[in-house]
């Protein structure tokens, strides 16, 4: 990499919040001696932070005889969080990669190195990423953060070339500027970039790899080829298997694991996946309260129903995917379509349609478990009834993804034994009663359960309404909770499909983009749906065009169908460099032709 492209990837930390979330422990200056600072990032909210950093300062002295305390960083939300995380540890990656050059010129050019080398202990400021989805944790690990570099020196030479992953034609390879791929050197293999017209002969000398070629001996520019380095951003925690077998028992929750077998991640909290409903609201509707996802496709919902945009908040995206991946492709695709076509807003972020539910704004939302049991706490009396409260949410039974909400440990970070021992603080009891606890400073909490220093255990002042991760604590202390259930009991068996990265780009173009026509269309078809008169084949036609889905140009020409078979050929289409605007755009155009003509069709009938 340039001197120039460095400047350019610590430019973009600078945009992305890099200085906030890399800036040095300055409060740990002031700290009296003895005091152990822990940097961690985290979506949580403040309430979270305070009882946390509170409850692992009182765990600390107890077990290890000092006070800890925690340095909260909180650029937003999850998906923030791994933007800014990516961008620094890419900015830290490069400015090693520049030392090591400007040292030894050919180091970056050792088989050997890996991204992972790059970060040394100490070299990032945050030790530990709390709260988010397994998904978004998991990617800190399988998708490690790129960097490129120009490592070589050398002008023309002969290469051996792998066949790339792009999947290309004869148009698209014309318009394609650089690709990705491996290439072979003294016997040692490198991932790395290639400018096409690095190549002598240019796009035309890649064209045997349309015939399906593995590798071709191409003379390239070899001071223009950028080295590719992936790093993982997180570590394993290292604790022993007994350890984990003592907290969990079986590493499962319905389809999901409560770590990740490596310990790159581990659970600390359940997160749900449910319906935030009002009840006042579904009252004057004249439709009852919810009990399943296929309750937010009633018609009679149409205009009530709130949701959180897939392309902006991941943990809508998970709870629409599990939704899909429950209900099948044909089943889930036309109820995610019923369920947008009812809905009046799409949210940038998921706190924000429990918020709608509870003005009364919206009848029904997705909601993550605790954001929705918290609204119903919010707008409830001090002292009052929570089960008689206006707003209401349910996990449906046997429907319901049930994530793990974990930590993770980074790699880099100033602290890695401290951060081990908050790991182990959050599967204690003590930990763990945090969540679903009443406050020890409320009437309630005066009952709860004493701990190890025989104080009760809890939070002291904010009730959190999350979800435990550890079994024991069901069996242990279920009736000292304020939401009495089990999600262990409540969690779908269902794996998830691999259909995920669908959602931001046909969701997006049949329902956020287009939702005006798409609730015109959706009346129009309901109204038509109930009239004994409206002519069958004219309905039948309305229906095809409302729930049918566009085709992708495939890499030989052909139209693709959206299908589950095709599925794997389309998002490798949308991999193509400016394939994916080009589809959004066509796809876009699409539903909006459909909806109208569904339209147009409702109104001739009705002439």
């Amino acid at each position: 990499m340039k001197v120039s492209q460095i400047l350019i990837v610590l430019a973009l930390g600078v945009i992305l919040g890099v200085p906030f979330i890399l800036r040095p422990a300055s409060e740990s200056r002031t700290l009296p001696e003895g005091v152990h600072p822990l940097v961690i990032v985290t979506p949580h909210v403040p309430q979270i932070q305070e009882e946390f950093s509170r409850g692992f300062d009182r765990w600390h002295k107890r077990v290890h005889g000092s006070s800890a305390h925690i340095d909260w960083r909180q650029p937003g939300g999850t998906s923030d969080i791994m933007k800014v995380l990516d961008a620094a540890y890419a900015a830290e990656a490069a400015g090693e990669l520049a030392r090591r050059g400007a040292s030894s010129p050919q180091s970056n050019a050792d088989p050997t190195l890996t991204g992972n080398d790059l970060i040394s202990h100490g070299s990032m400021a945050i030790d530990i990423m709390l709260g988010g989805g397994s998904y978004e944790h998991g990617q800190l690990k399988s998708s490690p953060t790129q960097v490129r570099f120009r490592a070589w020196k050398d002008g023309p030479t002969p290469i051996s070339v792998s066949k790339p992953p792009q999947v290309w034609d004869a148009l698209s390879l014309e318009n394609v500027q650089e690709f990705s791929t491996e290439i072979a050197i003294d016997g040692a293999k490198f991932r790395v970039v290639i400018p096409v017209d690095s190549i002598r002969g240019g796009a035309q000398a890649l064209r045997p790899f349309l015939a399906d070629a593995k590798a071709l001996t191409l003379e390239i520019d070899l001071s223009r080829v950028e080295r590719v380095f992936g790093v993982q951003r997180s570590v394993p925690a290292g604790f022993p298997q007994s350890q984990l077998d003592e907290w969990f028992g079986q590493n499962r929750i319905g389809a999901q694991t409560l770590y990740e077998p490596e310990q790159y991640w581990i659970g600390t909290a359940l997160s749900g996946f449910g319906i935030v409903y009002n009840k006042e609201v579904l009252a004057r509707l004249g439709v009852g309260e919810p009990g399943s996802f296929r309750d937010m496709a009633d018609p009679r919902l149409q205009g009530w129903v709130t949701l959180a945009d897939p392309r902006q908040s991941g943990s809508a995206a998970t709870s629409l995917d599990a939704i899909l991946s429950r209900e099948g492709w044909e089943k889930g695709w036309r109820l995610l379509r019923d369920m947008c076509a009812n809905t009046r807003s799409f949210t940038n972020s998921s706190p924000k349609p429990p918020i709608d539910v509870s003005h009364g704004e919206a009848a029904m939302g997705l909601a993550i478990d605790f954001y929705g049991r918290g609204q119903g706490q919010a707008v409830t009396p001090p002292g009052g009834d929570l089960a008689a409260t206006r707003v209401g949410y349910v996990d449906p039974k046997g429907e319901t993804y049930i994530d793990a909400d974990p930590v993770t440990i980074l790699r880099g970070g100033p602290n890695p034994e401290l951060a081990r021992r908050f790991v182990e603080f959050c599967l204690s009891d003590e930990g763990q009663a945090l969540w679903q606890f009443p406050a020890t400073d409320s009437e309630a909490g005066k009952a709860n359960p004493r701990g190890p220093d025989g104080m009760a255990m809890g939070p002291v002042r904010h009730e959190l309404r999350r979800m435990p991760v550890r079994r024991a604590m069901y069996e242990k202390y279920l009736g000292s909770f304020i939401d009495r259930v089990n999600p262990f009991d409540l969690a779908s068996d269902a794996l998830p499909a691999g259909w995920r990265s669908a959602l931001p780009i046909m969701m997006g173009a049949f329902a956020i983009d287009n939702a005006r026509d798409l609730r015109e269309a959706w009346r129009a078809l309901n109204v038509a749906r109930v009239d004994r008169a409206f002519p069958p084949d004219r309905l039948a036609e309305m229906e095809s065009l409302f729930y049918s889905f566009p085709t992708t140009p495939g890499a030989d020409g052909t139209a693709l169908e959206f299908t589950k078979e095709n599925y794997k050929a389309i998002s490798a289409r949308w991999k193509e460099p400016t394939m994916r605007t080009r589809c959004e755009i066509d796809y876009t155009t699409f539903f909006r032709e459909n909806y109208r003509r569904v339209v147009a069709l409702g109104g001739e009938a009705a002439n």
